[in-house]
């Protein structure tokens, strides 16, 4: 019998689309459970947004009580009541704490099939005046708050043989120096961590069916970074030295942080099956030097 590889082809064609499971499937997570730290504002709080419209079931954890009391109302003008959202006071960077959101997020919903990560905190310094104890704070917080997450998270997961998205919110500034004269040490080295974590999460975690990923993001307008300060113990004289230098832009475009946190949903979506151990960068082109047209840069300080 003479082999017929055109009845091959349109065999496995058809077998293609028995299997191709509706677009509107792919980019739902209705019925899912997620939890989203770092969501009373900013990115977090978009994401967690997303999420909501999306049709899952959410747990918001923060730190600040104050923030979560004005949260939850402002989602529920927007129809997403208590039966769908809850707020849960968290401080990530503490395992009593991360265990107790797990709880409720169970006992709550009955299950946990998402997680965000994007709490983090920053400040402003110079290396070579940068305090050790905030250098220690923003990597406790940034890096072994996603630990702590992604411990607890995957653990519940496995136990419950849920096949879970993991999302940890990165950086960009881990590989590209920002602001144009530093003082991000800190915070950067606390994002490569976070990359790291990803990307040895992820392959630990897929024996499990957990896919985990980072989203780095460029800079955007958020309330942290509209507020955000030079680190504690700077003389005056520094932190009016580093603000004037803060304020020489590298790049022509500020992103909208819904353009990230609809790429954080994505990530949570059975589109990203296929998807682990990657570092997913939704910076504008920012990392490449793809601008819309070059700013003129001031150089400062000035040449000696």
């Amino acid at each position: 019998m003479e082999f017929d590889m055109n009845e091959v082809n349109i065999t496995m064609l058809e077998n293609y689309v028995k299997k191709a499971r509706p677009m509107e499937e792919i980019f739902s997570v209705k019925g899912k459970t997620a939890i989203v730290t770092g969501g009373t504002s900013g990115l977090g709080f978009n994401i967690a947004l997303r999420l909501l419209q999306g049709g899952a079931n959410l747990v918001i954890a923060g730190s600040s009580e104050t923030k979560g009391a004005y949260t939850l109302p402002i989602l529920e003008k927007q129809g997403f009541g208590d039966e769908r959202v809850i707020f849960c006071k968290t401080n990530i960077t503490k395992e009593e704490d991360v265990e107790r959101l797990i709880k409720k997020a169970d006992e709550k919903f009955g299950s946990i099939d998402i997680f965000v990560n994007s709490a983090a905190i920053w400040s402003y310094a110079h290396i070579y005046d940068l305090p050790a104890d905030e250098f220690r704070r923003v990597v406790d917080t940034n890096v072994s708050g996603a630990f702590l997450g992604i411990k607890h998270v995957s653990k519940y997961m496995i136990d419950h043989k849920i096949r879970g998205k993991i999302t940890l919110i990165s950086s960009n500034s881990a590989w590209l120096p920002f602001p144009v004269f530093g003082g991000y040490a800190h915070y950067t080295a606390s994002k490569g961590g976070v990359n790291s974590l990803a990307i040895e999460a992820a392959k630990e975690l897929k024996r499990f069916g957990i896919m985990v990923n980072a989203v780095a993001p460029g800079g955007m307008i958020t309330a942290g970074a509209s507020t955000n300060m030079c680190a504690e113990g700077l003389s005056e004289d520094k932190q009016e030295e580093f603000y004037e230098e803060l304020m020489v832009w590298q790049t022509d475009e500020i992103p909208e942080v819904d353009t990230v946190a609809i790429v954080a949903y994505a990530m949570s979506t059975p589109m990203a099956d296929g998807m682990t151990g990657e570092i997913v960068v939704v910076d504008g082109g920012m990392s490449r030097n793809i601008v819309r047209h070059q700013v003129e840069i001031e150089q400062y300080p000035e040449k000696i």
